[in-house]
């Protein structure tokens, strides 16, 4: 892939046409997963097995809130849309990981940044060097 800056003296990035599809294909994966999956929940949903024969089995949805965990009961009904709206979140993450390693690959190629210095040429060549404490 061709990662070479097309026009450093302008003020506006142009990518390589490689880097422009993928970063598309990436955004475009995103826009399908939000399209098909409105709902987006983090956490997790559990399904608890009774205790006792005449007890039923219960939902929870389970998420972190400002470092604690947080627990809500659920009927059946809320559990599968809950189940949906955690999936839906996760591919949604995953999705947005590929697109910010995308971004940043790209930007860290085609954008000019510093010049990186030389570790094989000392800095100070003839400065004198300080002894270290054992």
């Amino acid at each position: 892939m061709n990662m070479k800056p097309q026009d450093k003296s302008s003020g506006q990035i142009r990518f390589s046409a490689a880097v422009r599809r993928d970063l598309q294909a990436a955004y475009r994966a995103l826009v399908r997963t939000v399209r098909r999956h409105p709902w987006l929940v983090q956490g997790s949903v559990n399904v608890v097995a009774p205790k006792s024969p005449s007890a039923s089995v219960t939902y929870t949805w389970t998420r972190k809130v400002r470092a604690k965990t947080a627990t809500v009961a659920l009927s059946r009904q809320q559990s599968v849309a809950f189940r949906k709206a955690v999936e839906a979140n996760r591919r949604i993450d995953a999705v947005l990981r590929r697109l910010r390693e995308l971004s940043q690959t790209a930007l860290l190629a085609e954008v000019p940044g510093v010049t990186k210095r030389r570790l094989d040429v000392p800095q100070n060549a003839g400065a004198k060097s300080i002894p270290k404490r054992a």
